[in-house]
């Protein structure tokens, strides 16, 4: 039986070598490249060997936002009858997880909107190997070239600006004019902004400055008055054939593969739910430090109508041959390939 002490000396002399491997590395093609080389590393050993408990996950920043977007599953939580930890009562958190063998692989930075609270970021994200931040894009973007942003965004302005107030849109595509950051716009599809797909794809393709777009489907939350927005499983597998298409289209410039579409038609999508990786692997933390359940959605949401790309998209990678595709893509992207057509 290991005792809690000989664990802990097998955590630190773990990330001792793994440090020193990474110096060594960091010497002989510099920092970058020994970024990547071991973020395609972790990523296979993931995706071939399997994830551990809590190596992807997401962390609520914060409980304010400068927007009250209708769709947001945030609100109908009560957060803000409690304090959010301070920057430095997360940072014992961390500190604490590390001390228990914590993986800090990947970590998605949300809210509320996360950039209201960028010291606490750049502060958390240097102990997770992968970050994203998941932003309304109406704040401006810090200088943060490791992080992957994911700019919310409904469609055309039109759209977009019914859903999240007026002139919110023109102020993502100011601040998404940023070559030097890696960005992602992602849409949620709702029964009101559908048709505007289309157009959405072909108007960012040809704006450039993102590296590309990412669907997901509204999934209805319990206690908002928002149940009209799910589109119903025959419209979304009508989305679903026109998402197939325009992927054949733009290519890699449409983030997910065909697969991940497939998994979320009507006649799939329960079994994979029923049984969610994301919930069984992922981390979850609440803006107060709290274990969220079943995933960053909280228990108000209904499971059996989920739209989140993350279940399907983790399914999807016990293909393979798809996970070498993906560390495929990848690369590519590392070196200033352009997408696949």
């Amino acid at each position: 039986m290991v005792s809690v002490k000989e664990k802990e000396l097998q955590i630190t002399e773990q990330r001792r070598l793994r440090d020193n491997l990474f110096d060594i590395s960091s010497r002989i093609m510099g920092k970058e490249g020994a970024k990547f080389l071991f973020k395609v590393y972790d990523l296979a050993r993931f995706d071939i060997f399997g994830k551990p408990k809590g190596a992807i996950g997401s962390i609520d920043v914060t409980n304010r936002c400068n927007l009250r977007c209708r769709h947001c599953y945030f609100y109908a939580h009560d957060y803000e009858s409690e304090p959010e930890l301070t920057d430095d009562e997360w940072i014992e958190k961390f500190e604490g997880l590390k001390k228990e063998g914590f993986p800090f692989y990947q970590c998605s930075w949300i809210g509320g909107e996360p950039l209201l609270r960028k010291s606490l970021i750049e502060r958390g994200m240097r102990y997770f190997k992968s970050n994203l931040v998941t932003t309304n894009g109406t704040i401006e973007l810090p200088f943060w070239p490791d992080v992957n942003f994911y700019i919310s965004i409904d469609g055309p302005r039109e759209m977009h600006d019914s859903m999240r107030g007026k002139g919110t849109y023109d102020k993502i595509v100011k601040n998404v004019n940023r070559p030097n950051l890696k960005i992602l716009l992602s849409m949620v599809i709702t029964r009101e902004n559908y048709r505007g797909v289309e157009t959405f794809v072909d108007e960012w393709r040809e704006r450039g400055g993102v590296r590309g777009v990412l669907f997901q489907f509204y999934t209805p939350v319990k206690g908002l008055e928002n149940d009209n927005l799910w589109p119903g499983w025959e419209l979304r597998d009508r989305v679903i054939d026109d998402l197939i298409r325009l992927k054949g289209i733009h290519g890699d410039f449409i983030f997910l593969p065909n697969e991940v579409f497939e998994m979320m038609r009507s006649d799939r999508c329960q079994a994979i739910t029923r049984d969610c990786l994301f919930s069984q692997v992922s981390f979850c933390f609440d803006p107060q430090g709290r274990e969220k359940r079943p995933c960053m959605m909280g228990p108000m949401a209904d499971c059996t109508r989920c739209g989140c790309v993350l279940p399907f998209h983790l399914k999807a990678l016990e293909d393979k041959r798809l996970v070498l595709r993906e560390l495929f893509m990848s690369l590519r992207k590392a070196i200033g390939r352009p997408a696949l057509h």
